[in-house]
């Protein structure tokens, strides 16, 4: 987006979460099954404190899979020392 826009493309914070949503799913032919959040369609979502694309904002709620895998209203923020745990944990 920064380089876009250093180019003299004006390019709009929607029109970047396209290109990383949206058009990959058409790419790769799975469009049907995600890419946009609607009704009959696979998603993981992140709510983000701010713009997903500032530095600054934080995830402050994450649905993988269906469940809710972070909440940042139930405590501090995991190391991502943590956070590979966890996973190697819960993997088969």
């Amino acid at each position: 987006m920064a380089a876009g826009r250093a180019a003299g493309i004006p390019i709009t914070e929607d029109q970047a979460l396209r290109w990383v949503t949206t058009n990959p799913a058409w790419v790769l032919g799975i469009d049907d099954l995600t890419g946009t959040l609607e009704a009959g369609k696979r998603a993981d979502v992140v709510v983000w404190s701010g713009s997903p694309f500032s530095v600054y904002s934080r995830a402050e709620l994450v649905i993988a899979g269906g469940e809710v895998t972070y909440d940042r209203s139930h405590g501090p923020t995991p190391s991502d020392f943590e956070l590979a745990n966890s996973a190697t944990e819960r993997a088969p």
